[in-house]
């Protein structure tokens, strides 16, 4: 599957079903009552890593904040959650 982010296209794996359900439940735990617990959302990142098949060269040239936007950016497309291109 492709996602863009950063500026470009990134070929990702597909996500299963069982795959989708555990990051699902990563990420509520990641941001329970509101809040963000920061350990929680790295293992959720840490997660869409190994999942996506992204690998370490894809990494190289980006700074940890890209590295954090782009796995946001797999992670928001995986659980459904990427705006629609009219904005909604």
């Amino acid at each position: 599957m492709k996602i863009k982010a950063l500026d470009r296209n990134w070929n990702v794996n597909d996500i299963t079903y069982s795959e989708r359900r555990k990051i699902y439940q990563m990420n509520v735990k990641a941001f329970w009552k509101g809040e963000v617990d920061p350990d929680e959302y790295y293992k959720v990142l840490e997660k869409v890593a190994e999942i996506s098949g992204l690998k370490e060269k894809d990494f190289e040239k980006l700074s940890m904040t890209e590295v954090d936007q782009l796995l946001q950016a797999v992670l928001t497309n995986y659980l459904g959650l990427e705006k629609n291109e009219d904005g909604d």
